[in-house]
């Protein structure tokens, strides 16, 4: 049969000891995330001004007060903290003179804080007030791999990026911030479904994938009817496959949420 025939010549044994290398590069990086051990702290934030700018204040007109006292602006910030790396981190990892804590800008106060989500409750992960009224302390019982919090505070600073201060033994790099994360377009959430279908027919793979078949067992006009090497073929599909998986990896890589899924909230999606 001609499409047995067209298989057998493209899926020829030429391009094999290219395939068995990817397959082998492939192994060895996956068993080196398997195996490795890292301690890492991750975040990313947030933030939006409720009432008030950037730089300036509200009309004196307008007076907001928050617990009776007045202020001159409303920022929300919303952090999301977690154990990024494969080593667990424990209470007693927190240097005394340097505790883990929140830090608004340092023109403003910390009028609320409070945990919205925690990966689990075993951590027992709280808010504490801290001496400077922009900062707030946190702490924790452990946090395993992907363990963490979703923490959103009220404050009065024109900052809407928190930092993350203090010192964790065995991380003197400090922490890492993934920046500001995005919600997603809610025209898309209400379609997520649709959304999921098209993305996936429209993604390079399906679409290396169906040029593929076509060009097994669709039609092939008489100009277009010439045996190539079976070198030549292989290795052009092998590399036209390949860099079709690598823009998908790529985009999906980009595109994914960089905090982990049991910190998902409702409210941030």
């Amino acid at each position: 049969m001609d499409w047995i025939d067209n298989l057998l010549r493209v899926l020829g044994f030429a391009w094999l000891g290219g395939l068995l290398a990817i397959v082998g590069l492939a192994f060895a990086v996956l068993t080196y995330l398997w195996t490795r051990r890292r301690t890492k702290f991750t975040y990313v934030h947030l933030g939006e001004h409720l009432l008030g700018s950037t730089s300036d204040k509200l009309p004196p007109a307008i007076a907001v007060q928050y617990n009776g006292i007045s202020i001159p602006r409303l920022t929300k910030t919303v952090i999301i903290i977690w154990n990024d790396g494969e080593n667990t981190i424990s209470r007693s990892d927190i240097v005394n003179k340097d505790p883990l804590r929140l830090q608004v800008g340092k023109d403003g106060h910390i009028l609320s804080a409070s945990i919205l989500k925690t990966s689990r409750d075993v951590i027992d992960f709280k808010l504490d007030d801290a001496e400077s009224p922009n900062e707030a302390l946190l702490t924790f019982d452990f946090l395993d791999a992907k363990d963490g919090a979703v923490i959103e505070v009220l404050h009065t600073s024109t900052e809407r990026k928190p930092r993350l201060l203090g010192t964790l033994k065995g991380l003197p790099q400090g922490f890492q911030s993934l920046g500001q994360f995005k919600r997603p377009n809610q025209r898309m959430a209400k379609n997520r479904a649709v959304s999921k279908i098209l993305a996936f027919i429209l993604s390079p793979i399906a679409l290396a994938a169906a040029g593929f078949s076509l060009g097994l067992f669709g039609p092939h006009p008489d100009f277009l009817a010439v045996t190539p090497r079976v070198d030549s073929s292989a290795s052009a599909l092998l590399g036209v496959v390949s860099g079709f998986v690598a823009t998908w990896a790529a985009s999906s890589w980009a595109s994914r949420r960089r905090y982990p899924k049991s910190l998902y909230l409702d409210a941030l999606e």
